[in-house]
């Protein structure tokens, strides 16, 4: 299993993948995540993805599927 990440950390580099060229933003989860510095919640809520997600809908992001891999998934969005 790949090493927890922070939620923030990972909207920062959406934020920073999005500023740049192209059409299309693969964004790197691992299954393990914190929010806040704190694991997140093991009712499995939802939470961290539920920011990421907001994250991208700002940003002009459209989800665009997913592809499962070792210890997490990377999650595909499209510009609006």
């Amino acid at each position: 299993m790949s090493e927890a990440r922070a939620v923030e950390a990972l909207r920062e580099e959406l934020r920073r993948l999005a500023a740049g060229p192209g059409e299309r933003v693969d964004l790197w989860v691992p299954a393990e995540l914190t929010i806040g510095g704190a694991p997140e919640p093991t009712d499995r809520t939802g939470l961290g993805m539920a920011l990421i997600v907001d994250t991208a809908l700002s940003l002009g992001l459209w989800p665009d599927g997913f592809t499962e891999g070792t210890g997490g998934r990377t999650y595909h969005y499209k510009t609006a």
